[in-house]
């Protein structure tokens, strides 16, 4: 296969770190994790579902490996730690540190049961904090890290309230992290997404009886940028968070919603 045509600027500005991305098989992960290893980071690639595919198409790109695939039920937090303590006898710990795993879940209020709900949240938010959990000891010790979140505006219409209740909880876990690591040059940044060209929102579509390319014209009409944002414009804001130099860029959250929201 031939090999990308990558510039040195690009090649090296990731260079030696090396980063975890949940949730990665979908369009928004596979697109983060694509771009970075592109860049230079060794790449982890953490899905509940097989993610050798991904990572044998990444390392097939390069004269090196950039990837490795590490499945994982990241609800479980003796799994995350035997994530981990693999990431670590092979790249010491990671550095960067991408929170994207989600489901919607089952049900809303209110009839949703109380074990739905628990089950989405320990998806949506205990996966994120355990990851987190187990990310920031190697990063005190490097006195660098970037933690970043795909988060979900409480704007979002047709989104189970499990979904919403976990993904707005990255927003305080960010910022809380933002303030207490600084000394160490631990940042946190929330990407906050409304609407996103993914292969799962054209999936839903179908399933509910729509018509798909109708569909998603209709979300593009609703952005007064005419189109949604796309995975690969995603996986290029958390490029430029993680290479951000300004301590101020820090504990931020951006919403992304094409000028849906009004503030």
């Amino acid at each position: 296969m031939k090999k990308k045509n990558v510039s040195y600027e690009e090649k090296e500005s990731l260079k030696g770190k090396v980063t975890l991305v949940t949730g990665a098989t979908g369009g928004i992960g596979s697109a983060i994790c694509k771009r970075f290893a592109e860049l230079g980071s060794f790449v982890y690639i953490c899905d509940i579902k097989s993610t050798v595919e991904l990572a044998n198409y990444i390392n097939e790109q390069y004269e090196e490996p950039r990837s490795m695939s590490v499945p994982c039920d990241i609800s479980s937090k003796v799994k995350v730690k035997d994530m981990y303590q693999k990431i670590s006898k092979e790249k010491e710990g990671v550095d960067i540190l991408i929170n994207n795993a989600a489901v919607h879940g089952k049900g809303d209020f209110p009839e949703i049961s109380y074990d739905e709900f628990l089950k989405t949240i320990k998806i949506d938010l205990s996966g994120a904090m355990y990851c987190t959990l187990m990310a920031i000891p190697y990063m005190k010790k490097n006195r660098w890290g970037r933690i970043l979140f795909t988060g979900a505006p409480l704007s979002s219409s047709g989104i189970p309230c499990p979904y919403l209740a976990g993904k707005s909880g990255f927003i305080g876990l960010a910022k809380y992290i933002s303030k207490k690591y600084k000394e160490y040059d631990i940042r946190t940044f929330t990407l906050v997404l409304r609407h996103c060209d993914t292969p799962m929102i054209r999936r839903v579509m179908k399933a509910r009886g729509v018509d798909v390319e109708k569909g998603i014209e209709e979300l593009n009409k609703k952005s007064r940028t005419g189109k949604m944002i796309t995975p690969k414009e995603v996986a290029e804001i958390y490029v430029y968070f993680s290479l951000a130099k300004s301590p101020k860029i820090n504990g931020l959250t951006l919403l992304s919603d094409g000028g849906i929201t009004y503030l």
